[in-house]
């Protein structure tokens, strides 16, 4: 996935994320397009639900100690797009896909073949992962039930033996939609999204450099595929005249993302 010019894109992709979900196997480099919005890429040839819930499982796991990781899982070079020549080499893959998610994503990704596992994080060292990978046996076959089942258990390894400690460098993704206010009511469309999974919102309304009124959205859950949306009471006080929304956005590690708009005053 190009990431010249991501956060409209990424806008335009939300907006439309049923579809390209749907279109993502036809892509060039189908996991690119995949993880963009999940942390788990499966096979075109799905494994049983059971063994890809238990994989989301653990990934969440991970998530819920404050750790991140994404994972593909490759059955086939149909997998792959437009780039098969990869197949069977898992971390030559790991640094492509990557190198692809940068803009969105810069932590622990692996992929799981029946060759084996490939890990890369930003072109940061993956020595710590790397060591607990190689004490695992390879994933038994190529059936997608066999390689997702590696790469539950590979996961679970890593979390376990405290290989996932990688630093959070991203802001959080922000895009300010739509900021309308009729009377004291201020209805604000915004997209949030984070690699941790997780960030918070100050709703701030400017005019000039002043801020005039501010409110606290708390550290929530985010998603790019789904819009956010909320109302804020403006104390009667505050003119919203020639003002703009700027919605600043914090992640657990303070990284901080900024998205501005004009706010609408509707008669």
């Amino acid at each position: 996935m190009p990431r010249h010019g991501l956060g409209t894109a990424l806008v335009a992709v939300a907006a439309a994320s049923a579809l390209c979900v749907g279109l993502a196997r036809a892509d060039g480099d189908p996991a690119s397009d995949t993880l963009v919005f999940t942390n788990a890429y499966l096979p075109a040839h799905a494994p049983s639900t059971a063994n890809a819930d238990a994989l989301r499982a653990e990934i969440g796991a991970a998530y819920s100690a404050g750790y991140r990781i994404k994972v593909a899982v490759i059955a086939a070079r149909y997998d792959l797009g437009a780039i098969p020549s990869l197949f069977g080499k898992p971390a030559t893959y790991a640094r492509f896909l990557g190198e692809e998610l940068a803009g969105i994503y810069v932590g622990p990704l692996l992929i799981v073949m029946h060759s084996g596992y490939g890990i890369y994080d930003g072109g940061r060292s993956t020595a710590s992962e790397s060591a607990v990978l190689a004490t695992l046996a390879k994933p038994a076959t190529t059936k997608p039930d066999d390689l997702t089942s590696a790469a539950t258990a590979a996961v679970g390894e890593l979390l376990k033996r405290g290989a996932l400690r990688s630093r959070d460098i991203l802001p959080p993704y922000v895009e300010t939609v739509r900021a309308a206010a009729v009377g004291t009511q201020l209805k604000v469309l915004y997209y949030l999204s984070d690699d941790s999974g997780k960030a918070s919102a100050k709703l701030e309304i400017l005019r000039g450099g002043e801020q005039l009124f501010a409110a606290q959205e708390p550290v929530h859950p985010t998603s790019i595929s789904r819009p956010e949306s909320t109302t804020v009471t403006v104390p009667s006080s505050v003119s919203l005249a020639h003002t703009r929304l700027c919605i600043v956005a914090t992640d657990p590690s303070e990284n901080v993302g900024r998205a501005c708009r004009p706010i609408t005053v509707k008669r």
